[in-house]
């Protein structure tokens, strides 16, 4: 048992996630986010991950999060696997009621920094959890 638990916090250690974010679309009701998750696996034996589950944050405050899918993933040993993005919708109207900082800060700077949790399980047993700090815009032309 020891040993499970030691190999299991040795792929948590070694997984590695990069997480991406960029606008897919606007419309009059709000901005649909990409989010590109790509799972790194530098370890000699392959493992199974949960499908990630990512969770958007401004000002200690949920903005969004993705769905939960119980969907099991195989990084086979020293490679890579892309997901398919996945699309999150944030509307305008709860954006301004929620968290209004945040469309301030869009309005003054052209620019929204958020914080990204990605969120998900190893062999069904082992939790990884990362965070990112991603800063959404190219701020306001001079």
């Amino acid at each position: 048992m020891a040993a499970t638990c030691s190999k299991l916090n040795r792929l948590s250690n070694e997984l590695e996630t990069e997480t991406k974010v960029s606008i897919h679309a606007v419309n009059l009701s709000g901005i649909e986010l990409a989010i590109k998750v790509k799972l790194k696996n530098p370890s000699g034996g392959s493992i199974q991950v949960k499908h990630p589950f990512v969770k958007m944050i401004y000002a200690d405050k949920t903005i969004a999060s993705s769905e939960v899918k119980d969907v099991n993933l195989t990084i086979p040993k020293f490679s890579e696997v892309n997901l398919d993005p996945i699309k999150i919708k944030l509307g305008f109207l709860s954006l301004a009621t929620t968290v209004p900082a945040l469309v301030k800060e869009y309005r003054e700077t052209g620019k929204l920094n958020l914080i990204v949790h990605t969120v998900t399980t190893i062999n069904n047993s082992f939790p990884y959890k990362k965070t990112d700090m991603i800063t959404l815009g190219g701020g306001k032309v001079a």
